[in-house]
C-alpha cells in the first residue's frame, strides 16, 4: 500500500508542477520583455511590489519545486508506513493543488493587472 501511494502522490506532484510550469511558460510568452511583473497588490488593488519578468514568474514556480520535493528528498516518502503514508499522500495531493491553485491565482492577476495598464 505504501508504495502505491508513494506513486499516486509522485503523479499528483508531477501534475501539479506540470500545471504550474505550462501556465508560466504561457505567461511568459504573452508578457512582452522588460515589463515589470506585480507580485503583490494593496487592498485597493494597486500593485505594491513588481519584479523582473523572470523573477515575477518563476517565484512560485521555483518554490513549488523546493516544496514538493522536499517530501522525496527528505525521504518522507519511503519512510512512511500504515496510516502515516496516507498522511503523507493527503498532504501532498492537498500542497499539489493548493501550490497549483496560488500560481493560477497570481497570473490571473498579473495578467489583468497588465491589461488595465496597457502593457499587453
Amino acid at each position: 500500500m505504501e508504495t502505491a501511494l508513494r506513486i499516486l502522490g509522485d503523479g499528483l506532484s508531477i501534475a501539479a508542477l506540470t500545471i504550474i510550469a505550462t501556465t508560466a511558460h504561457g505567461a511568459w510568452k504573452r508578457i512582452p520583455a522588460g515589463t515589470s511583473v506585480p507580485i503583490v497588490w494593496t487592498r485597493e488593488g494597486k500593485p505594491a511590489l513588481r519584479l523582473t519578468k523572470a523573477a515575477g514568474l518563476l517565484w512560485i514556480p521555483v518554490a513549488s519545486m523546493a516544496i514538493i520535493f522536499a517530501f522525496t528528498l527528505s525521504g518522507t516518502t519511503f519512510r512512511a508506513e500504515g496510516l502515516e503514508a496516507v498522511m503523507v499522500f493527503c498532504v501532498r495531493a492537498t500542497l499539489g493543488a493548493v501550490l497549483a491553485m496560488a500560481q493560477l491565482f497570481h497570473l490571473r492577476s498579473v495578467i489583468k493587472t497588465l491589461q488595465d495598464e496597457g502593457q499587453l
